[in-house]
């Protein structure tokens, strides 16, 4: 263990003595009682420093307009992130928006928390950033991710997991230590598992894994030392030939080779339920991985978690989600509708309760009818100031002297701040 030289300090009866003592190198000088208490005290609490928080997010700054969330802890450094962690896309301070890029080394290390939803913003991963939770039973990564960093989620109790399109590399001891892992999926783009990667998975039952050709497995079979009856499911017969000659991938002892075609998708259940805080949670159930898709047809997801989070709509949106391997893709989709579907006929015109916008005091202000809403905020060029689920009725902290343009669902109003 590396020691290094330690210089003694006074002890705390010296430190509140007005006969205090600061010694240097070259000459001994008195010191005020109560400045050496203000010093003793900035040793004993830690340095909680991050560049802004918003949200229950803490975040550094990373670019002109990019920021990173970043770890956060009490005084007695236990992380202040818990339970469902939905990272927004972007954020809203001082009267401009940054955009959410990454998430920092040991961002949420051993914090309580029990799942986490990326967004398509983030594209780096800090090393050991969700390391460690105990109780993290899920995540969903960002489709845009460019690896996979070491120790990423060590220690989790994480049952199943994707990774992105895109991925090549799945850093040392990402996911070591998940005794509860049992699925994991790898698209063709990886190429390379670093030492001990998924080493004491002793529950990992089945790798799926899209690369024709096998990733290279630093260390060997030793990263699965004590594991054995792994299924490997590659995507094809050529594929699976190649696997087999791979002396880690085609050690009979602890793999079983098949291919994509022997694989059937089951159509799972799916729920929806509307959650407080303007969010609608899918219930995915027990199904393999989902690929999600938005009314315009286009992919917005890929997760293996248990649940999905959307941002809830004004009106009814129509969503689709389709169980995956990354090799095939199910035919039997599951359709589902999120938003507020009137149950009734509509209220006439004038009997609507319109929520009321206005400017005072500095702070844009929001009354009445606002339930399943957004709010944006709008300069007169188009640049927008504020976005969010309609959850509070005042919005401080935008430059004043200003006009603003403000939606609140379908209701536009123009305020002068």
């Amino acid at each position: 263990m590396d020691t290094k030289t330690r210089h003694p300090h006074p002890s705390l009866r010296d430190w509140f003595s007005d006969k205090a003592i600061a010694h240097s190198a070259t000459h001994t000088k008195r010191v005020p009682a109560l400045a050496l208490c203000i010093a003793y005290c900035a040793l004993c609490i830690p340095l909680m420093a991050w560049d802004l928080s918003s949200g229950g997010f803490y975040y550094d700054f990373v670019g002109d307009d990019e920021v990173a969330v970043t770890r956060a802890t009490d005084l007695h450094h236990r992380s202040l992130y818990h339970g469902v962690v939905i990272v927004p896309e972007q954020v809203y301070a001082d009267g401009f928006n940054y955009r959410v890029t990454a998430i920092a080394d040991s961002a949420m290390l051993g914090a309580d928390i029990t799942e986490v939803q990326l967004p398509p913003s983030v594209t780096r991963i800090g090393r050991a950033a969700f390391a460690h939770c105990s109780q993290l039973a899920s995540i969903t990564l960002p489709a845009h991710l460019e690896a996979v960093p070491p120790y990423m989620m060590a220690g989790t109790d994480v049952a199943n997991i994707v990774i992105p399109e895109g991925v090549g590399l799945i850093g040392e001891g990402a996911f070591s230590e998940c005794t509860n892992l049992h699925t994991v999926l790898l698209p063709a783009s990886v190429t390379q598992l670093d030492a001990n990667a998924m080493s004491d998975c002793f529950n990992l039952f089945e790798v799926y894994c899209a690369a024709p050709w096998p990733p290279i497995v630093s260390g060997g079979i030793d990263q699965f030392l004590a594991m054995s009856g792994i299924d490997v499911v590659v995507p094809n017969g050529r594929a699976q030939q190649r696997y087999a000659e791979h002396p880690v991938w085609g050690d009979s002892d602890h793999f079983s080779l098949w291919t994509a075609d022997d694989v059937y998708l089951d159509r799972s259940e799916l729920t929806t339920t509307e959650l407080d805080g303007g969010y609608t949670r899918i219930d995915l159930g027990g199904g393999l991985a989902f690929r999600i898709y938005g009314p315009d047809g286009l992919p917005v997801a890929l997760t293996a978690a248990d649940h999905y989070y959307i941002a809830t709509p004004t009106g009814a949106t129509d969503y689709v989600a389709a169980a995956t391997t990354l090799m095939a893709e199910s035919d039997d989709v599951l359709p589902f509708t999120i938003g507020h579907t009137p149950t009734a006929a509509p209220l006439p015109e004038a009997d609507k309760l319109e929520p009321l916008i206005q400017a005072y005091n500095g702070a844009i202000h929001i009354r009445g009818d606002q339930n399943g809403t957004w709010t944006s905020v709008y300069d007169t060029s188009g640049r927008l100031y504020y976005q969010h689920p309609t959850l509070q009725t005042t919005i401080d902290g935008l430059p004043t002297g200003r006009i603003y343009i403000v939606v609140v669902g379908n209701v536009v109003r123009k305020v002068a701040l």
